[in-house]
């Protein structure tokens, strides 16, 4: 396919960035745009592992909470929680559409990685992160704070919101690959096994390596 079939299907506003990003050459910015391709889907373990765990393990901390497997009915009330509440709410017509039983478990997975990394904000800090910090038993003390944590846990949330609205990957400031260092590490602190199984399927040291430069 040559750069006009490409701009037909892909809009010249999407192609843009690459052929600026490229000087023009549009030949470049096609392998450019291929290359951005890979580099999502290399990005998808270390995404999966992240976000599953990090929910599985926040689920866990708020049952011993709230003495209760659906501890957001405790929010209902409260003011402090309106867009998480809003946010289960959402979780629930979804699966209603679906047919499928409002389970907690079902909501959990329902429940975007925006909602988990927003319990993590500053106005939790009384209500939410003495409990919430003991998701990360193997943080090390100096990082274990709440402002550490949601700093990291947005430039991630936001990586995977670039990756899965097909945006560019290859410019961004940190790069692709100290964003993923962070996620490794965020990773570490859920539980230090993680990060070494994860290494036998994370292809995207290689992938960045690979198409260096760009």
């Amino acid at each position: 396919m040559d750069w006009s079939d490409l701009e037909k299907h892909f809009s010249a506003a999407r192609l843009g960035r690459y052929r600026a990003s490229c000087n023009g050459d549009v030949a470049r910015a096609a392998k450019a745009y291929v290359n951005n391709m890979l580099l999502a889907e290399a990005t998808m373990p270390m995404l999966n592992v992240l976000e599953i765990a990090l929910k599985n393990g926040v689920h866990q901390r708020l049952i011993t909470l709230y003495n209760r497997s659906d501890w957001w009915e405790s929010w209902v009330s409260d003011p402090s929680f309106t867009w998480q509440v809003r946010e289960v709410v959402g979780a629930k017509a979804k699966l209603q559409r679906r047919a499928e039983a409002l389970t907690p478990d079902k909501i959990i997975a329902e429940l975007p990685f925006g909602f988990w990394s927003s319990l993590f904000n500053v106005q939790f800090q009384t209500v939410l992160w003495k409990d919430l910090r003991l998701v990360f038993p193997r943080c090390p003390k100096p990082q274990r704070q709440r402002h550490t944590v949601s700093s990291a846990l947005n430039q991630i949330r936001e990586l995977r919101n670039r990756v899965f609205h097909h945006e560019q990957l290859l410019w961004l400031s940190p790069s692709l690959i100290d964003l993923h260092g962070k996620a490794i590490e965020v990773i570490g602190w859920l539980d230090p096994k993680l990060p070494p199984w994860l290494a036998s399927y994370d292809r995207l040291p290689t992938t960045w390596a690979a198409i260096q430069p760009i």
